[in-house]
């Protein structure tokens, strides 16, 4: 659970990586508009985020409080 959880948050951290943003906007021809797709994607980090985290706490805390 707790494995599946860090690589949860490792995707959510690598969808604004500057690395990936930099190369998939020069594969699409989008060359100087980094930024601006970094903080497109700041507001669906943070919601799946929010969404998976609080699965993550709910199946942690609440449902398989005792095996943890």
């Amino acid at each position: 659970m707790i494995l599946g959880l860090q690589a949860f948050g490792g995707a959510a951290g690598n969808m604004i990586t500057v690395h990936n943003v930099v190369a998939a906007a020069a594969t699409v021809g989008l060359v100087g508009v980094e930024g601006a797709l970094i903080r497109k994607t700041i507001w669906p980090m943070g919601y799946y985020l929010l969404v998976g985290g609080t699965v993550g706490l709910l199946l942690c805390y609440v449902f398989f409080s005792g095996v943890f």
